[in-house]
């Protein structure tokens, strides 16, 4: 792989071996941090499509579920289970 690398335009000129081991001694550290800021991203725009998904946060969607259909047709019939889902 190094060698593909190298032969790259503009890469190789200014690289060498040192500089790819020294890459792939960071990799698990950036991958990690990668994956962390994506989670971290999922939280903070609460996006529904993917949240829904996780395992224990997942279920804040279906209690907000719940509260509207509470409010939407009563406690009653939610209990009961007559109340339609729109």
């Amino acid at each position: 792989m190094d060698y593909y690398l190298s032969k790259l335009p503009g890469v190789g000129r200014f690289t060498g071996p040192r500089h790819f081991q020294i890459l792939k001694n960071y990799v698990p550290s950036l991958t990690l941090f990668g994956a962390s800021a994506l989670i971290y991203f999922l939280y903070i725009t609460d996006w529904k499509v993917t949240n829904t998904r996780i395992p224990i946060y997942g279920r804040k969607f279906d209690e907000m579920k719940r509260a509207a259909m509470i409010d939407k047709h009563g406690q009653k019939a939610v209990d009961e289970g007559t109340a339609a889902e729109d």
